[in-house]
């Protein structure tokens, strides 16, 4: 499947653990692994395992609001005023297909063939102060786009 043109899809759902995967369905990565959610991993927000990342969530109701946006090309968001947090990191999809899944069930709440390729993955975080709220307002903008494999980064963190 080549894309010819950039796809979204608008995700709620709920998790635990304050997490849900990104991840190719193929994955044989370890999420329970002590290295998944390193500590670096913890304060980046952002968990790297073979074939999938996990997704930080700030709220603690475990309430997931999120878009979700494969892209033709690099993003062109340059400038992070608007969000609390950015990280990337790159993950391999082998399989065609990607899905994003609940923790710890494993539920999938989406799944949608893709080129396979390596792909990197920006999550932008947003309204993390209000994640603690009476009614959770954190949002979290996940980009994804064909890229050569690169290390993990955060291009703006929270200090909240």
């Amino acid at each position: 499947m080549k894309i010819i043109a950039n796809v979204k899809f608008d995700l709620n759902f709920t998790t635990d653990y304050g997490q849900f995967y990104l991840n190719d369905k193929d994955s044989t990565g370890d999420t329970g692994s002590e290295d998944f959610w390193s500590s670096q991993a913890f304060v980046d927000k952002i968990a790297i395992e073979e074939g999938v990342l996990g997704i930080s969530i700030e709220n603690r109701e475990g309430i997931v609001k999120c878009e979700l946006e494969i892209l033709k090309s690099k993003s062109t968001i340059l400038d992070f005023d608007d969000f609390d947090h950015v990280c990337e990191a790159s993950i391999k999809i082998e399989s065609g297909f990607l899905q994003i899944v609940d923790c710890p069930f494993n539920e999938i709440e989406l799944e949608t063939e893709i080129e396979k390729g390596v792909y990197r993955v920006r999550v932008y975080s947003n309204n993390l102060k209000a994640a603690y709220s009476e009614n959770p307002a954190d949002f979290y903008k996940i980009e994804m786009w064909k890229e050569a494999l690169s290390e993990r980064n955060v291009l703006k963190r929270y200090l909240g």
